[in-house]
């Protein structure tokens, strides 16, 4: 219920915000390169604010295993300032299992992710921003279950939550 009411305030403060910065307008796109599930592991992230505020994206990298998709939606808190604070929503890879040497048994799940993150513009180049956030993998029962199988052979589990972080570059501006 908290979650709700703090999702309508946010979407109601952003119809009286005027100011805004390019990365966070309708229309404008970027693409970024990083580290982390939003890039596909270690890759590319494109981002497309549908509306103003709201951005659709996707990822596509490397995951230590094979490769590594992910797409999902991003609300921006409206703000004049420099730094722009966001709540994220994805689905794709969110674990990998790798074994060294036994490569048959890698595998790559899916599932849900959930977080948020900030978006630090630059002052020099309009539109590019640097990418840094933190996500909550739902992570699904066929990845418990295989925890649980390999533990005795798992030298370190996966952290409850992962961070990432990327910068950005404008595909709208002349910068």
């Amino acid at each position: 219920m908290k979650s709700t009411l703090l999702i309508i305030c946010l979407l109601v403060l952003s119809l009286n915000v005027s100011a805004q910065n390019l990365s966070s307008s309708k229309g404008s796109s970027t693409m970024g390169i990083g580290m982390g599930l939003p890039y596909g592991g270690f890759g590319l992230k494109f981002n497309h604010h549908i509306l103003n505020y709201f951005s659709a994206f996707g990822g596509v990298g490397y995951n230590l295993v094979g490769i590594g998709v992910n797409g999902g939606l991003n609300f921006t808190v409206p703000t004049e300032k420099n730094a722009e604070f966001y709540f994220t929503g994805m689905y794709g890879y969110n674990a990998v299992m790798k074994f060294e040497n036994y490569s048959a048994l890698n595998t790559t799940y899916y599932g849900a992710s959930l977080g948020s993150g900030i978006k630090i513009n630059s002052q020099r180049h309009e539109g590019r921003y640097w990418d840094i956030g933190i996500l909550a993998p739902l992570r699904n029962s066929r990845y418990k279950s295989d925890i649980k199988y390999f533990e005795s052979s798992i030298e370190s589990k996966p952290w409850p939550v992962q961070l990432y972080f990327g910068y950005h570059f404008s595909l709208n501006s002349k910068n």
